[in-house]
């Protein structure tokens, strides 16, 4: 311990030993060249410190910061121990020789274990080529995010979160008529009349969801407003666009002037409709009322003469007939025969004229409607051997006279026009299908001609003679009207001797 006090006390202290001139057989050249190799490497050592002190002052961003303070540190302890052999030629400082040496050791070895816990670190950064493939690959996805940013059909605004544009394609210049220079720095405020606060607060809170739930997209309707100033309306798409440098905005603006313009032929077409389809079904509601008031006056007004002159041909066939001749008494039939006929037509387009007039919807038992109708025509039934089959029919609201003449007259239609070698066979079904009733009545009759599907629904049309069918042509207009009164449609399907099966649908609610 005492040799370390001596040491220290002694630090400075050079007369131990002689100048190293004085120490072997120094030449002049030999001597300088020693001197001046030591300050060349001390000179060395003492600028490249300083090249990596003004290197580190200007990267602030240098990775491992600290390890270019430990070179710096033990670069310049080592060119210190060459600059004091060179000064020992004339000053033998031996001692602080040696503690600059033991200094220059303990640093370059503090040196060499931050080195050493360094090494992992630097083991695992990319190489120069990998860098430089990433760079690379980078630009590549840069190129190509960029021609796909060009070629979309919108326009494309990327805004940071404060709605700074930052990027832009060639369809937002077209679409607002500003060049990208001008555009790019400036807020987005600039192509748009509002919103775009409301915009910029979605795009926060975008961020926040997108964060928890994955991609998010918000739709917002405002207006844009372009380099003149003129208005339009704009849809924009929001999503949110994570990276290094932030949040950034992906904004995808479009403009849906057109669209809102056809919105507007629209409005105002079905607006324009739904005029002309009230008015004109009023008008067909008035005309409606006067043709059903005109067949009610004409058919009742109608009765008075027919029944005087019914009368008076009764008078002539009691006093007259066989009196006369043959053709007298057969002209008497015809007209006798005519009257009756005139009778029923009458009296059907009275009864056809009233359907649905002061009537009250009912719920109805189909399955009794049915057993009633079977009922009244028993026995034509029973005269042509007729089989009627029918499933369980459903409850419907309706019209009740009404709906069993609708049956009365589908099911003895199957009976008449049966044919002549074959006892009529029927099948009644019903099926529920998208809210309303289905009902079907299949017959094995004479069928009908595809041509005339549409027309025998029409009132006083018959296909056939009467002397083959008797009718007045009344019975399926009947059936048309009374299932429109209810709501529903009806129509045939058939083929000539193949049969026929008439539809027609009912709602379950009226």
């Amino acid at each position: 311990m005492q040799q370390v006090f001596e040491f220290f006390e002694k630090l400075l202290d050079t007369s131990d030993w002689p100048p190293r001139w004085h120490c072997g057989k120094w030449s002049d050249f030999h001597g300088w060249l020693f001197i001046i190799s030591d300050l060349l490497v001390w000179s060395a050592y003492f600028v490249i410190p300083l090249i990596i002190i003004r290197y580190i002052s200007r990267r602030q961003d240098a990775r491992f910061f600290k390890l270019y303070f430990f070179f710096a540190g033990f670069i310049l302890a080592c060119g210190a121990t060459h600059l004091i052999d060179a000064f020992a030629f004339w000053y033998p400082a031996y001692r602080l020789n040696a503690l600059f040496r033991f200094a220059t050791g303990v640093f370059s070895w503090a040196t060499v274990i931050y080195l050493v816990r360094l090494l992992p670190v630097a083991f695992s950064l990319r190489s120069s080529n990998q860098l430089e493939a990433e760079v690379e690959n980078r630009r590549q996805a840069e190129y190509k995010f960029r021609n796909l940013l060009e070629a979309a059909p919108d326009s494309m605004v990327i805004m940071d979160e404060s709605g700074a544009i930052q990027l832009v394609n060639a369809q937002t210049e077209k679409m607002f008529g500003y060049g990208r220079a001008q555009m790019i720095g400036n807020n987005v405020e600039m192509l748009m009349i509002s919103k775009f606060e409301r915009l910029l607060a979605i795009g926060r809170s975008l961020r926040d969801g997108a964060a928890t739930a994955g991609p998010v997209m918000e739709r917002v309707e405002c207006f844009g407003k372009n380099v003149r100033g003129e208005q339009f309306p704009i849809e924009i798409s929001l999503s949110p666009m994570f990276t290094d440098e932030g949040l950034l905005l992906t904004a995808t603006i479009r403009d849906v002037s057109e669209m809102k313009r056809l919105e507007r032929e629209i409005r105002e077409a079905n607006s324009s409709l739904e005029r002309k389809v009230l008015l004109r079904t009023a008008e067909l509601e008035v005309k409606n009322r006067e043709l059903e008031q005109f067949a009610y006056v004409a058919s009742h007004d109608l009765q008075e003469p027919l029944r005087t002159t019914t009368s008076f041909v009764d008078l002539l066939r009691k006093r007259y007939y066989g009196q006369l001749d043959s053709n007298a008494d057969q002209y008497l039939d015809f007209i006798s025969q005519s009257s009756d006929r005139m009778k029923v037509l009458i009296h059907n387009l009275l009864d056809y004229s009233r359907l649905g007039k002061e009537k009250e919807l009912v719920t109805l038992c189909c399955n009794e409607l049915l057993q009633d109708v079977l009922h009244d025509l028993d026995q034509s039934i029973r005269e042509t051997n007729a089989v009627i089959h029918s499933v369980t029919l459903p409850q419907i609201t309706g019209y009740k006279t009404e709906m069993k003449q609708l049956f009365q007259n589908l099911v003895s239609n199957s009976i008449k026009f049966r044919k002549k070698d074959s006892d009529p066979a029927i099948d009644i079904n019903a099926v529920k299908e998208n809210g309303h009733w289905t009902f079907s009545f299949k017959d094995n009759g004479i069928g009908i001609n595809p041509t005339f599907h549409e027309k025998i629904f029409v009132l006083f049309q018959r296909l056939h003679k009467r002397s083959d069918y008797e009718g007045t042509g009344i019975g399926l207009a009947y059936c048309k009207k009374i299932v429109e009164l209810h709501g529903g449609k009806i129509w045939v399907e058939s083929l000539p001797q193949q049969g026929s099966t008439f539809f027609f649908t009912i709602s379950e609610t009226q």
